[in-house]
């Protein structure tokens, strides 16, 4: 008798069996699929970064000389720790080893992984700046034990005159994930130095130069044991600035104990001579990653240390400005009225009182007269009559309230005051009163030391000039181009700025028997009177005025230019003019002993430092 047995069951079974199998396999194949062809050129990379471990080898930055060919800025070289990523275990068990060696806490490099989380997984992170010679042979004597760590020999950026013309030069610094997006330096990578601020970010490019690689061949465990053909590094570019190293020593000593700038230009090219600002910095402090607490200190201090007053801070022009009013109104016709004017020591504008600089009064006094003392009063009438659109017209023909394009990062603009302006930002008419404080220099107007610099340059020799600090003449811009202004109007300036100076004038201190200086001072008041009766004399002393000095030399044949600026001091001609004399005298003492001028001291250095 045969027995049938019902397999429907099994069937269901082994069919439910194959479509898990089935699916099993398209699983399988659509991985091998993404691993072997779409995901090819990724894991071929991985797989090749498993057997070949790259290095950089960063590129030197190019030095950095003063006109004579010293040198500026160089470089030293240092080791660095730095750390691959790898596994879990093997990162612990590094982290453990640099722990127990007291090398580095593993907290820090924890932040340090952190904060680079923007490298590649592949490429190698510093955990620690210039180890000593000991730390290097530890670490690689056990090398082949920890094959996470590697020494990585590094060129150091090093300022051999320390706070000179740190300004100018600026300082260095990693570059940061920001900055990896802008396409100035879209040809850096992670852990690159690049220039921060002054000259070291302006010719970064130049500078930089492009880094090598070492590529070395490691085993399974990340042991290496081969070294491939190198990629070589090509050196940043040398970099000749127009500074003079002896001029700048002069100009921040001279600045010692003051919180302010100085500039030194020659009038007649632009270059820059010296560029002095106080408080300074060390650069050397970011050579290596500098850190929080001096940071810090340096954002919290009064003097704001990295700020470059030469173009970064605007002030109130006070008494140089009336350079301005006295060819605006030489120019307008308008002096004849004042010829022969008579100060008291106040003139009233208005129904308000306005006082001169000299309590007593001038007496009968004319422009030239009225530049070598500073005569208040004279300038008053000048202003009245000019009004507020001829002065904005003619500040703004000698570039003021408008960038100079000097080639360092970070320059102002000032501001000029006008009509539309008030009208759009205040909402209010311009009224004349606020014109005669304007005509000394006084009120809602603001310059940098450098625009001062272009200033008093063009008067000295009829040419704006566009000041730079490399050591060559921009392509475009304001060089050469030769001021509009009739020889009687120059003259008369020039004879009022050389009597300030050589006449017993406001600007006396700034003399030197024999070489011809000429020059303007300028003292501004920080607060209003009303004000200033109202404080303590502690606080008046916070509340000192600015002071001011910009002149040149010699009278016929302008061969330097010089501004000073010292915040909270007191009046230009006590203060500012001493200074500018200290700087004029160390310009001179080298051209003395030289017998020959800067210029052409640099032209002989250049061919010099050619051959």
């Amino acid at each position: 008798m045969a027995i049938f047995q019902d397999n429907k069951n099994l069937m269901e079974r082994l069919n439910w069996l194959g479509w898990v199998f089935s699916f099993i396999f398209l699983m399988l194949f659509l991985r091998l699929w993404y691993l072997s062809i779409a995901s090819f050129e990724q894991y071929d990379s991985i797989a090749r970064n498993n057997q070949i471990r790259t290095l950089p080898v960063p590129a030197p930055r190019g030095l950095i000389r003063d006109r004579m060919g010293r040198v500026l800025v160089e470089n030293t070289y240092g080791f660095d720790l730095i750390m691959f990523r790898g596994k879990e275990f093997e990162t612990k068990r590094t982290l453990r080893f640099l722990e127990k060696s007291f090398l580095v806490s593993p907290g820090a490099i924890k932040a340090r992984l952190l904060e680079t989380n923007h490298y590649n997984d592949y490429q190698p992170v510093v955990v620690k700046q210039s180890l000593t010679l000991a730390q290097t042979s530890f670490l690689m004597a056990r090398h082949s034990d920890y094959p996470l760590l590697d020494i990585l020999e590094r060129p150091r950026r090093f300022y051999p005159h320390r706070t000179i013309a740190s300004h100018v030069l600026g300082y260095v610094g990693e570059v940061s994930s920001d900055e990896l997006k802008r396409d100035v330096f879209q040809n850096h990578r992670p852990g690159d130095v690049i220039g921060k601020s002054g000259t070291e970010r302006k010719y970064n490019r130049k500078l930089s130069g492009q880094n090598g690689l070492r590529r070395i061949r490691v085993n399974s465990k990340g042991r290496p044991f081969k070294e491939l053909t190198p990629i070589d590094v090509v050196p940043g570019q040398e970099l000749r600035l127009t500074i003079d190293l002896e001029l700048q020593r002069a100009a921040e000593k001279a600045l010692t104990g003051h919180t302010g700038a100085i500039v030194a230009m020659d009038p007649k090219s632009g270059e820059i001579l010296a560029s002095a600002s106080n408080p300074t910095f060390d650069p050397n402090d970011f050579a290596t990653k500098i850190s929080k607490m001096q940071w810090e200190n340096l954002l919290s201090h009064s003097g704001k240390p990295l700020q470059n007053r030469t173009i970064q801070n605007t002030y109130a022009p006070g008494s140089t400005f009336k350079i301005i009013i006295a060819l605006a109104s030489l120019e307008s016709g308008l002096t004849k009225s004042v010829n022969n004017l008579f100060c008291a020591g106040s003139a009233n504008f208005y129904g308000r009182e306005y006082f001169c600089s000299f309590k007593q009064g001038h007496g009968r006094i004319n422009l030239t007269s009225a530049l070598k003392y500073s005569c208040n009063v004279y300038f008053y009438f000048l202003g009245r009559d000019l009004g507020i659109d001829r002065i904005q017209d003619f500040s703004q023909k000698f570039g003021l309230g408008q960038k100079t394009g000097v080639d360092l990062p970070g320059e102002m603009s000032g501001f000029i005051p006008s009509r539309d302006w008030k009208r759009k930002e205040i909402k209010a008419p311009w009224y004349p009163g606020e014109t005669i404080s304007l005509s000394i220099g006084q009120g809602p107007i603001l310059v940098t030391p450098l625009q001062l610099a272009v200033l008093i340059s063009a008067v000295a020799t009829e040419k704006l000039v566009q000041p730079h600090i490399q050591f060559s003449s921009p392509e475009k811009g304001k060089v050469g181009q030769t001021t509009k202004f009739n020889t009687h109007a120059l003259n008369t300036i020039r004879s009022g700025l050389w009597k300030a100076v050589n006449q017993n004038g406001t600007g006396q201190a700034a003399r030197i028997k024999g070489f011809e200086v000429s020059g303007k001072t300028g003292t501004v008041q920080t607060v209003g009177r009303t004000t200033l009766k109202r404080l303590t004399s502690i606080e008046k002393s916070k509340f000192r005025p600015n002071a001011w000095f910009i002149g040149y030399a010699p009278f016929d044949n302008p061969e330097i230019s010089i501004v000073v600026l010292i915040e909270n001091s007191g009046s230009g001609g006590a203060i500012a003019a001493p200074l500018a004399h200290k700087v004029f005298e160390a310009f001179y003492s080298q051209k003395f002993n030289s017998n020959l001028s800067f210029s052409d001291l640099a032209q002989i250095k250049t061919i010099e430092l050619q051959k």
